[in-house]
């Protein structure tokens, strides 16, 4: 069973300022790897539990088309309302019944969300509207790497407590799929390939990186469970936290760091 935590319109949009768009080398190696046996014209990426298009408009340059599909409606109100290139389209769509046609797609992508898929119904939809020689890809990150000059370790250390000490108990169950980078996904395809690709690290402060603890689903469940000065309580216990190990009182939209994320991916390829 599918598993639906971004449901709301103000998550939605907080979920479109906070999350990172995908790095375009990510869609460098799929589009490689989907070149290896597939030589016609590339007319449909289909972008599956799209989030806002974090993941879309690194296939726009691609494909003819792209096709980004979300079950929320909010997730895709607020899709709409941003600036994307004009041949993907939005829809609202469950990840395991697209709308594409049979054999219609070269390339269907799920990013960052897999994990919340009931999977065989998706692989089995997958299986439908792919064309011949055509690939199916499924990546995400855990949790982002704090890179800084001095105090690298101790931000991480901070930022794995929040996730697991303090939003444990609030995590949807297919988020232990994240945590295991897939290495329980497989794909029922003869020709399947497992790789990462890294973004480059992207200047962040502290305040940033705070919006986006906001926009995990175990923060907003929490919230929704204990209320919300419950969360703008632990959100702020973390960002002293932080400051501590820093050794500093700055405001939190000063103090500099950077974050880079590692990509895992599972791809298979249909014969």
């Amino acid at each position: 069973m599918s598993q639906r935590f971004f449901e709301q319109v103000q998550h939605a949009a907080l979920y479109a300022k906070a999350r990172p768009n995908a790095p375009p080398q990510l869609a460098e190696r799929i589009i490689n790897f989907l070149r290896e046996k597939f030589q016609g014209e590339l007319e449909l990426c289909l972008d599956v539990g799209c989030g806002n298009g974090q993941c879309s408009g690194i296939f726009a340059s691609s494909f003819r088309k792209v096709l980004a599909t979300d079950i929320s409606p909010a997730q895709i109100e607020v899709a709409k309302t941003l600036e994307y290139p004009q041949n993907i389209e939005f829809q609202v769509s469950p990840a395991e019944n697209s709308p594409a046609e049979n054999g219609s797609a070269q390339l269907v992508v799920a990013c960052v969300a897999a994990h919340w898929f009931d999977l065989p119904a998706f692989l089995k939809d997958v299986d439908r509207v792919l064309c011949k020689n055509g690939v199916v890809a499924l990546t995400s990150f855990f949790l982002p790497i704090v890179v800084h000059a001095t105090k690298s370790n101790e931000l991480n250390a901070e930022l794995k407590r929040f996730y697991f000490e303090i939003l444990g108990p609030y995590w949807g169950s297919g988020i232990r799929h994240l945590e295991n980078e897939y290495a329980d996904f497989s794909i029922p395809y003869a020709e399947t390939l497992r790789d990462e690709v890294w973004s480059d690290e992207e200047p962040y402060t502290l305040a940033r990186l705070a919006v986006d603890l906001e926009s995990w689903s175990g923060y907003q469940n929490m919230c929704r469970d204990k209320g919300e000065s419950a969360g703008r309580e632990v959100l702020q216990e973390y960002i002293s936290r932080c400051l501590a190990s820093l050794g500093t009182t700055d405001d939190p939209a000063k103090v500099e760091l950077k974050l880079q994320r590692k990509y895992f991916l599972l791809m298979g390829r249909k014969q």
